[in-house]
């Protein structure tokens, strides 16, 4: 092909990437950076989204639990979830939700996460296999904390 008939083509290309919005070409928020400055409603990530996408995330639940003597259930990455929302508690900002079992939310884990340290304080609520509950909290949360994760 001649260069007179690929200079149209390139000039088009030129005028088309000129026309795209500058916020396209910003860089994607991570789903963490979402959830700092959500509204706390549908505008935020859901935990499953978050814990597939995010090690960080994902590594401190899993050291969390394991700390705990706790097993991850299985359903954790397909759970029933509420939206990571922002929350101020003890003067620090956290990242609080909550995910349970598909069609069984009596087994459930609520959790506070701290994005700047990348650790994880939590609860769960299950069966204790006898017919009763059980509460195991993990990550040595505050009063306030286990209070707000207890209540979540």
């Amino acid at each position: 092909m001649s260069v007179r008939l690929l200079l149209p083509v390139f000039l088009g290309a030129a005028v088309a990437l000129a026309a795209v919005p500058a916020q396209a070409r910003t860089p994607k928020l991570s789903l963490i950076e979402q959830a700092q400055s959500c509204d706390g409603g549908h505008t935020c990530p859901y935990f499953p989204d978050v814990y597939k996408a995010d090690f960080a995330f994902r590594k401190a639940f899993n050291e969390g639990l394991k700390k705990a003597g706790l097993k991850r259930q299985r359903w954790v990455p397909n759970g029933v979830a509420s939206p990571l929302k922002p929350v101020e508690i003890d003067g620090k900002a956290r990242l609080l939700s909550s995910v349970c079992e598909p069609h069984n939310c009596g087994h459930r884990y609520s959790i506070l996460y701290d994005p700047v340290a990348r650790s994880m304080t939590g609860v769960y609520i299950g069966s204790d296999g006898k017919g009763g509950s059980r509460t195991v909290y993990f990550g040595e949360p505050s009063i306030a904390e286990a209070d707000l994760l207890y209540k979540n």
